[in-house]
């Protein structure tokens, strides 16, 4: 048996139990990633170099070593498999290092960015989303899954209880990513006088026919807002980042964050003190330049010249 018929049975028998979406994923990296480079090697031939070799030629490509981590992990999965049912005497992966992708440098707007964004999208379709994702730190999912009967502007509530992610036949609609993303948060008072006056019925951003965006199209509308409006580029989910440092700043606890961002453990929310530390370190850099213009100003050893 090839690396290929291996891997196309590995999915038709020990994948049916993945979600749609993750499925979707294995056959991508699978079929136009894997299969082209080791598909035609017979599983009992493959070794550990060869599958080095495929990640050699994937970074050659310019494929992220996240990406190739994805690959990593499904090629793992599936040759313990095949020790498993005696197909392999041992799993080539072991022998391999797993590729380490750097952390995600942050782009987080400050303060002032994220108020002007704000007075730039006054009177635009996407105001709604925007506000609540920079505010309420929702996932782009829960945002596309988010309708305003979801809203109680009244108690100052919302129910997150949907997430839309996209896939080959369209968008489908699942519950929230884990049990502790299916939440209900409260809204920043100081925006629920601007929510009334934006309040609509059904979902809070759909294509003017009423039919739903691909969120890949929402991401893109985004950023095309960004360009006609001179402002600096982030991503839409780079939102919630902005709402979890803005939280640790201004001091809520790591706790509450955690359950206000539906983070199923404690490390995915640490990290963002992480990232406030760097953004102190980033402002304390930016006032070096007090100190090294002195001299600009005709100040040296304490005296005017």
């Amino acid at each position: 048996m090839t690396v290929e018929g291996w891997l196309k049975k590995y999915l038709d028998v020990y994948c049916t139990h993945l979600a749609k979406t993750t499925l979707e994923g294995y056959k991508r990296y699978i079929n136009k990633h894997i299969i082209p480079i080791l598909g035609n090697i017979k599983l009992c031939d493959l070794k550990p170099i060869h599958i080095q070799n495929f990640y050699n030629k994937e970074r050659e490509q310019g494929y992220s070593e996240k990406t190739i981590l994805q690959e990593h992990r499904i090629l793992h999965r599936a040759f313990k498999k095949a020790v498993g049912d005696g197909l392999m005497s041992r799993n080539p992966c072991d022998a391999v290092d797993a590729p380490s992708p750097e952390d995600y440098k942050h782009n987080i707007y400050t303060e002032e960015e994220f108020a002007l964004l704000l007075d730039k999208l006054q009177g635009h379709r996407m105001e709604a989303i925007i506000l609540i994702a920079g505010m309420c730190g929702l996932r782009r999912g829960e945002l596309l899954g988010l309708t305003w009967e979801d809203i109680d502007l009244d108690r100052g509530i919302i129910k997150i209880r949907r997430n839309v992610v996209p896939t080959s036949e369209g968008n489908i609609t699942k519950n929230p990513k884990t049990s502790k993303s299916a939440r209900e948060i409260a809204i920043p008072s100081a925006i629920i006088p601007r929510l009334k006056q934006l309040r609509g019925i059904g979902k809070l951003y759909t294509k003017l026919d009423g039919t739903d965006y691909h969120p890949g199209s929402v991401s893109r509308d985004f950023k095309k807002f960004l360009d006609e409006n001179g402002l600096r580029h982030i991503r839409l989910h780079d939102l919630r980042h902005f709402n979890a440092t803005m939280m640790l700043k201004h001091g809520v606890t790591e706790r509450e964050a955690q359950e206000r961002l539906g983070h199923s453990n404690s490390q995915m929310t640490k990290k963002y003190q992480h990232i406030l530390k760097e953004m102190d370190k980033e402002s304390a850099e930016k006032l070096n330049s007090i100190y090294e213009n002195k001299n600009k100003f005709g100040v040296k050893n304490g005296v005017k010249a």
